[in-house]
């Protein structure tokens, strides 16, 4: 707990260097890459994503009962899950390694049909492989971490590897190479960050535990009754958040890709500051569940909430009035032209979907993931459907509004945390209606605003500053209200005095 103010510091800024270097980098990349090849950039880089993210919800499963084991004094249980997880990693790891490289001229023969790119699409899927592995395994260190509290230490790794990847890449391409050499370049990166998250988990792991592949039947089991439905979970959302871009690609066009992708890009980076945030609250989440803390857990989902419907109403603000001038001055006005409108649909959908964050965090600090796996296939499986059919009929823009059917079970999430938590349903509709009006009529205001201005450089800086001004007051009378109402224990685990 001790952490929090180092986990939220180190977290933020890993996530911002980044984001920051990625908005400095695209447009070299695009430009020498081009359109077409870019596509089929983004596709192998999100496979690579793709997989970190499918562990058969190991991940979680550490985090939720190493933290959980901490917090009630059973430490002796920690070392056979690690071993048990860590072996599972190793498994997944390695198979879906030879998966993607078995399938690759499959996706590549999909994706294009002159030779020379089908060649080159290969290589490329088949290079990704080496990164995908490395990147994997390590997540199982970078949990150990999180389930330590300790959310500093993969922020840097990421960081490391995240920016390690956007240079290295950049500096191929400037000095000439291509696609298949910048594949090789992610390979090292992830190798170097392998090394750094190993290193990380030994220096927060108890000297008398020691991380090593093993299996033990029972503990095994143990893991699969939880992780089982997180990883069914887990699966869908990453199969939603990565592989849309592949099946645009072979719906639409690698073109359409690049025209959907970066405006998702960056409405996914904006919000993603949340995202990385309030997964901090995960072990706390569970701690006050195994100590049943229900008044805790109220206080601490009522603070967390109002933080992130702020913080989300002000991004899609930002992305609806200024992104279509922000495209036109990073990437091109014919670009912006292209992708502004499929840029506000999905600031909306992203103001709605970080809104259920929190609650998500909740669930499976509460191991409802039986629940949060259902919710997940449900909502893929009517936005897969909506995607192909959108897709087919309005192209990029149609993939954007395809997106807001990843929600349609949310009101499910909201029943059970007013039934488990003390939290009503329809505190949270009235709090959605309410932040809903004021993100238009701060809308009208900056348009209107923007109008007068009459330049867009300008326009962006005022409206940015205006923007952040008013969010830092809100959150500060939020915290506020937060520092009265929490008390004790929980004012000083969760507000920094």
């Amino acid at each position: 707990m001790k952490n929090l103010r180092k986990n939220v510091v180190f977290t933020g800024i890993g996530y911002l260097l980044p984001l920051i270097a990625a908005l400095a980098t695209i447009p070299v990349i695009v430009s020498k890459l081009g359109i077409d090849l870019y596509g089929l950039y983004i596709i192998c880089v999100s496979l690579i994503g793709f997989m970190t993210l499918v562990d058969l919800g190991i991940g979680q499963t550490v985090i939720k009962y190493v933290a959980e084991y901490e917090a009630t004094g059973r430490q002796d249980k920690v070392k056979p899950v690690l071993g048990v997880a860590f072996l599972i990693y190793l498994v997944i790891g390695l198979g879906s390694a030879v998966c993607l490289y078995a399938i690759a001229p499959l996706l590549a023969h999909g994706l294009y049909a002159s030779a020379e790119k089908v060649a080159l699409a290969i290589e490329s899927l088949r290079i990704a492989v080496v990164p995908l592995f490395f990147s994997y395994v390590n997540q199982f260190f970078l949990n150990i971490c999180k389930a330590y509290h300790r959310f500093d230490f993969p922020a840097i790794i990421h960081n490391m590897g995240n920016l390690g990847g956007i240079f290295l890449t950049t500096a191929l391409l400037l000095m000439g190479y291509g696609l298949e050499d910048v594949m090789w370049g992610y390979a090292f990166v992830q190798f170097v960050t392998l090394l750094g998250g190993y290193l990380a988990s030994t220096y927060v792991l108890p000297q008398h535990i020691k991380a090593r592949p093993v299996f033990e039947q029972n503990v095994f089991m143990e893991i699969v009754s939880f992780s089982a439905y997180t990883f069914v979970g887990n699966f869908i959302g990453s199969l939603v958040s990565r592989a849309d871009k592949l099946l645009i690609g072979l719906v639409i066009g690698t073109e359409a890709v690049t025209y959907y992708q970066i405006p998702f890009t960056i409405a996914q980076m904006a919000n993603g500051i949340i995202h990385t945030l309030v997964h901090i609250t995960f072990p706390y989440f569970s701690e006050m569940f195994s100590l049943r803390d229900r008044d805790g857990l109220l206080r601490l989902y009522r603070l967390a909430n109002a933080i992130v419907f702020l913080t989300s109403m002000m991004i899609a603000v930002m992305l609806i009035v200024v992104g279509g001038d922000f495209l036109a001055l990073w990437i091109s006005p014919a670009f912006s032209q292209q992708a502004s409108l499929i840029l506000q649909v999905m600031a909306v959908y992203f103001f709605l979907h970080s809104n259920t964050v929190v609650g998500y965090w909740v669930l499976q600090g509460a191991g409802q993931a039986k629940l949060t796996a259902f919710m997940s296939v449900a909502d893929a499986f009517a936005y897969f459907v909506a995607l192909y059919y959108l897709g087919n009929s309005f192209g990029s823009i149609g993939a954007a509004v395809a997106l807001f059917f990843t929600l349609w079970t949310i009101p499910l999430q909201y029943i059970w945390i007013d039934r488990h938590i003390g939290h009503r349903w329809s505190e949270y509709v009235m709090q959605l209606l309410s932040f809903l009006l004021a993100g238009c009529v701060m809308i009208y205001l900056l348009e209107s605003l923007n109008l007068w201005l009459a330049h867009s450089f300008l326009g962006i800086m005022v409206c940015s500053v205006l923007s952040l001004l008013v969010l830092m007051l809100a959150l500060w009378v939020v915290l506020g209200r937060g520092r009265q109402q929490i008390r004790g224990v929980v004012l000083k685990k969760i507000i920094p005095a």
